[in-house]
């Protein structure tokens, strides 16, 4: 169960920089010849020289901190499928170091422009091939778009954690069979949860399915958590172990689906689950 937990906090927090790779630190070092070269022009009382220097560094250095942002947002995107859609860091690093080099090259060395114009292309064709830089498509692509990644991503989020919250209450239970029908809910749960991440096409029709059918499984579960020791009947119980059934078995059918990709469909299940909650009284 704390593993579970654990798991679930990993997903809830992976925006968070867990992240580390040596990838990215060469750019650091770009700036390292300016330092005596701004020293001696700063001797010389070269003012425009001097500027020359603090402007290349800086775009050098800004560069290189952005360029690690951006490989730590398409690590990010990797581990998250519903994630944003991403910030061009990577292009805004190379345009930022290319920048630097060509103005080194022109006004630092004394190159033509036309020179320090090419050495500028090569430069961001080299940041090209060493780090890449973010898919054109997702750049560009329509922001009004049918697909709400925010949302979906807020909806994966919110049933993971009504999941944790099923999981809770197996510690209050001391009832090993439904103790365990409950793990198995949790279990089917998450991996339909798992499946829907992966194929996010359906998620107006799975929206339904997770939001309905995860909330009445929560409220039934915690409201049986809250009164069994009060009531202590065996009468609420049956009709908790019922509805437990007829949650895992919905789950199953939904799981069924997923693996032969059929449309998330379960109205008919849901409202028979409803039904039946209100028959039994326990909701």
């Amino acid at each position: 169960m704390k593993n579970r937990a654990d798991n679930l906090a990993n997903r809830i927090e992976y925006r968070k920089p867990h992240w580390w790779s040596p990838r990215g630190f060469l750019l650091f070092i770009l700036p390292l010849p300016l330092i005596p070269a701004l020293i001696i022009s700063l001797g010389k009382g070269d003012l425009n020289k001097t500027l020359i220097h603090v402007a290349a560094m800086a775009l050098f250095l800004g560069g290189a901190l952005i360029a690690r942002r951006g490989l730590q947002q398409e690590y990010e995107n990797a581990e998250n499928k519903t994630a944003k859609r991403p910030l061009p860091l990577k292009v805004l690093a190379a345009v930022m170091v290319s920048i630097a080099t060509g103005l080194c090259s022109w006004l630092a060395v004394g190159h033509s422009l036309l020179f320090s114009m090419v050495v500028t292309s090569l430069t961001f064709f080299a940041f090209y091939l060493s780090y890449g830089v973010e898919p054109i498509r997702s750049l560009f692509a329509s922001s009004g778009s049918d697909f709400d990644q925010e949302g979906f991503s807020n909806t994966m989020l919110d049933a993971e954690q009504k999941i944790a919250k099923i999981e809770n209450v197996i510690h209050m239970l001391s009832n090993l069979e439904l103790n365990s029908r409950l793990l198995r809910i949790t279990q089917l749960a998450r991996d339909i949860v798992n499946r829907i991440e992966q194929d996010p096409k359906d998620i107006h029709r799975a929206r339904k399915f997770l939001y309905v059918y995860l909330d009445g499984a929560l409220c039934v579960t915690e409201g049986y958590a809250k009164t069994h020791k009060q009531a202590n009947s065996m009468v609420l119980e049956d009709k908790f172990r019922n509805v437990l059934i007829t949650i895992e078995d919905v789950f199953k059918q939904q799981q069924q689906r997923l693996l032969e990709n059929d449309i998330l469909d379960l109205d008919v299940q849901i409202e028979v689950l409803n039904k039946q909650m209100r028959q039994e009284g326990i909701r």
